[in-house]
């Protein structure tokens, strides 16, 4: 008896093998298949403003010979120009590649994007077992948003030159007459930086103390986030909500911004990842492109480009690829994810939500 039961679980085990093995070889074949349709096609890629980007970029195409057509652009540039193109009839880019927050909360609602999960083709791409956290994968419900890495950072700093005899060492503080016009915010009459910035401040006092800060405090609006660093660097400016953690990161690694730090009771988790867009003109190359930058290859590679060129973020969601390591402590804490505002993704849509609309009524927008 227990030599046919042997032979069979052997030859079960044998048929499951053949039959995994075909898969496998479809498999294969169906990725080595659309890599060929792909290296006709030109994939048509939109980003932020990162040399890191651009490096990524280019290994992807050394590796399958792939052209790539990049544009930098803001949010704020991007998502009105293609909303109104696909209007229109007009489906001109495939990839979106950026901080998440624009893509949940605004593309994806509009229907300006597709459904991310029929994309993924490689195994170690779609086994959620080879992630970090199965429920932060995607940034929204739709699953239209993917969230590839996930980092603590800031939107709050100080210029600790301007109204030095001010301890800044609790949210109270914030209310402080000295500070009266001495503070600059980037619009956060949609989801930004500077809505990021004041969503952990909405979640740690409530919604009353952000508009008696909006009211009292007279904070001075720049839409223009560079112009907001600038000011915050030279002095002009004790406070700013919205600093980008780029700009201040260059300044950093150019010896300078000795006077600048984060507010550290206001942390914020940060998002970026990819979304496809609607009707995306280059399905082959889009697909090759988004399951290479998430396979374990394309993880190590991002983490080493993203590491060369930034001071925090080079993190990645999966578990076979370490975050760089001066970036270890930039990583979340999935065991207690509540302790964040995840303004990127729809976890921190309430609080982003809230702060654009206070946003709005005290500053009239």
């Amino acid at each position: 008896m227990r030599k046919i039961l042997t032979g069979a679980l052997s030859a079960l085990a044998a048929f499951a093998f053949s039959l995994s093995a075909g898969f496998a070889q479809d498999g294969d074949a169906a990725w080595r298949a659309t890599v060929e349709k792909a290296k006709g096609q030109t994939l048509v890629v939109v980003y932020s403003d990162n040399k890191a980007f651009d490096t990524i970029v280019e290994e992807f195409t050394k590796k399958f010979g792939i052209k790539v057509q990049s544009t930098v652009s803001r949010p704020t540039v991007i998502l009105p120009r293609v909303k109104t193109e696909q209007n229109n009839g007009q489906y001109l880019w495939d990839v979106w590649w950026s901080i998440t927050a624009n893509m949940v909360n605004v593309a994806a609602p509009a229907g300006m994007l597709q459904s991310f999960e029929p994309l993924l083709m490689l195994p170690e791409v779609k086994d959620v077992n080879q992630w970090r956290h199965k429920d932060y994968l995607y940034g929204d419900p739709t699953r239209f948003v993917f969230t590839y890495s996930h980092e603590v950072s800031f939107s709050l700093y100080r210029n600790i030159d301007v109204v030095p005899e001010l301890k800044l060492d609790n949210l109270d503080a914030l209310l402080d007459p000295r500070l009266k016009g001495k503070i600059v915010a980037r619009d956060a009459s949609q989801p930004n930086s500077g809505a990021f910035a004041l969503a952990p401040l909405y979640k740690a006092k409530g919604g009353d103390f952000v508009r008696q800060f909006m009211k009292d405090q007279d904070p001075k609006v720049l839409d223009n986030p560079q112009q907001l660093d600038t000011t915050l660097m030279r002095g002009g400016a004790a406070v700013a909500f919205g600093m980008q953690n780029t700009s201040y990161a260059t300044c950093l690694k150019d010896g300078g911004c000795k006077n600048i730090t984060p507010v550290s009771q206001l942390a914020i988790t940060l998002s970026r990842g990819l979304s496809v867009f609607k009707n995306a003109p280059h399905p082959d190359a889009t697909k090759v492109f988004v399951n290479w930058l998430l396979s374990k290859d394309g993880q190590t590679v991002a983490v080493r480009e993203w590491a060369k060129h930034n001071l925090t973020g080079a993190v990645s969601m999966r578990k076979d690829v370490e975050p760089h390591p001066d970036h270890k402590a930039d990583q979340p804490d999935f065991n207690k994810p509540e302790q964040y505002v995840w303004v990127s993704t729809d976890d921190g849509a309430k609080e982003i939500d809230a702060v654009v609309k206070i946003f709005k009524e005290v500053m009239g927008k």
